[in-house]
C-alpha cells in the first residue's frame, strides 16, 4: 500500500495492462465500452430516484439529504450516494454539502415522454428482462413471455403498469399521430378503423384533422373505458365508436381505412400475417391499408428501432422490421405496397397498402 500511495494517480492509465498493450492498443474500443457501462449504472440510479419519489420533492427547491430521505422513506446515507452520482449527470446540482436541487434539464424527471420511458423501463420485470438477454440469444425465447405470456397477458392482471404503459405509449406517439393525421393519405369523408389503438391516441389526432371522417377503435375490454374517455377529452367522441374486440378474430367491416399504428411489431410474423389477414377479409372494395411503424436502415447507423427492438427481443414476441420485410408480410396477406411516407421523424413511416392477391 505503502508504494500505491506515492504513485501519482494521474500515472495509473499509462501502466501496461495484463497482456502488454491491451488497454492503449484499443484506447477507443475501451472507451466506449466504459461510457455504456456507465450509462447503464447512472440510468439504474436515476430510474431509483424516480421511484422513490426524489425529483417530486424537489419541484420547489433543493433538500438535504436528510430531509429528502425523510419525506421518501429512503435510507439517508443510500440516498445520499445516489444523489451525489446523478448529480454528475447535469440532471441534479449540488447547492450546499448534502444538499441538492434540480437543474432545468432535470425538471424533466417532473413529466414528458422520457419520464414515462424512465418509469416503464426500470420497472421489475422490465429491467430484469434486459439483463436476460443472454437466455433469450441461446434459446430464442425471452424468459419474460415464458413467465407471463404477452405484455398484454402481464398487463391485463396489472392496473397501475398498465396504465403506466398507456401513458407511456400517448407520451411517445403523440407527435407520430399528428403526422400520421397531416399525411395525404387520408379520403375526404368515410371511416377509419383503428385496429389496436390503445386509447386513441392515432385516431384522436386524425379525426381532429379530418372533420370529413368518422372512426372505430378497435381494443381489447382492458383499454375501452380509458379510450373512451380520452377520446371524449379530445373532442371527438361523437364521431369515434369503441369496439372491445380482438383483432385476431374480427375486425369492422367496410371501413374506407383501416389503421395499423405500432401494431405489427409487437409480433411475429405468423401473427403479423394473421391480422392482416383479418383485416384483409373485413375490407370493401377500394379500401386501403395504412401501417404506421418504424422502419430499420439497412446500414450500421445508429436509430431508435434498433435500440427499439433489443426491448422486443427482450419482452415481446415481435420485431422492428425493415421496408422489404413489411412488403413480404403484406404480400403473404393479400395486399400490395403502393406507397411508403416517410413522416420526417425518428424513422416513422407510413406504408400504404391495398387489397392484392395473396401469395
Amino acid at each position: 500500500m505503502s508504494q500505491l500511495t506515492n504513485v501519482d494517480r494521474t500515472d495509473l492509465a499509462a501502466v501496461p495492462g495484463k497482456h502488454g498493450g491491451e488497454i492503449e492498443g484499443n484506447a477507443a474500443g475501451n472507451a466506449l465500452l466504459g461510457d455504456l457501462h456507465r450509462a447503464v449504472l447512472l440510468y439504474g440510479a436515476i430510474g431509483a430516484l424516480v421511484a422513490i419519489g426524489v425529483p417530486e420533492q424537489l419541484r420547489d427547491g433543493p433538500l438535504d439529504v436528510a430531509d429528502l430521505a425523510s419525506r421518501c422513506g429512503a435510507h439517508a446515507p443510500s440516498l445520499g450516494r445516489l444523489l451525489r452520482t446523478t448529480a454528475s449527470t447535469g440532471l441534479m446540482r449540488t447547492v450546499a454539502p448534502g444538499t441538492y436541487g434540480l437543474t432545468e434539464e432535470g425538471r424533466a424527471l417532473l413529466d414528458g415522454a422520457e419520464l414515462r420511458r424512465l418509469r416503464w423501463s426500470v420497472g421489475g420485470e422490465q429491467w430484469k428482462a434486459i439483463g436476460e438477454l443472454t437466455e433469450t440469444a441461446r434459446t430464442g425465447k425471452a424468459p419474460f413471455t415464458e413467465r407471463h405470456g404477452s405484455v398484454y397477458d402481464y398487463l391485463a392482471t396489472r392496473p397501475a403498469e398498465s396504465a403506466m404503459f398507456d401513458a407511456l405509449m400517448t407520451g411517445l406517439f403523440g407527435d407520430v399521430a399528428a403526422r400520421v393525421a397531416a399525411a395525404d393519405v387520408f379520403p375526404g369523408t368515410g371511416m377509419v378503423v383503428d385496429v389496436g389503438g390503445g386509447r386513441g391516441t392515432f385516431l384522436a389526432a386524425i379525426l381532429r384533422a379530418r372533420p370529413g371522417l368518422r372512426g372505430a377503435l378497435l381494443e381489447l375490454k382492458r383499454s375501452v373505458d380509458e379510450a373512451r374517455a380520452y377520446l371524449a377529452e379530445q373532442g371527438v367522441a361523437e364521431r369515434a365508436e369503441v369496439v372491445a374486440g380482438d383483432f385476431f378474430a374480427a375486425v369492422p367491416p367496410g371501413a374506407e381505412v383501416y389503421l395499423l399504428a405500432h401494431v405489427l411489431h409487437n409480433w411475429g410474423d405468423e401473427e403479423s400475417v394473421g391480422i392482416l389477414r383479418v383485416v384483409r377479409g373485413a375490407m370493401a372494395e377500394g379500401s386501403r391499408l395504412l401501417v404506421s411503424e418504424l422502419l430499420l436502415p439497412g446500414d450500421d447507423r445508429q436509430h431508435f428501432g434498433k435500440e427499439l427492438d433489443i426491448r422486443m427481443l427482450a419482452m415481446f414476441e415481435g420485431k422492428e422490421r425493415a421496408e422489404a420485410e413489411f412488403a413480404a408480410l403484406l404480400a403473404r396477406a393479400g395486399f400490395r405496397l403502393d406507397q411508403v411516407v416517410d413522416l420526417g421523424i425518428g424513422g416513422e413511416c407510413v406504408i400504404v397498402a391495398s387489397p392484392g392477391p395473396a401469395d
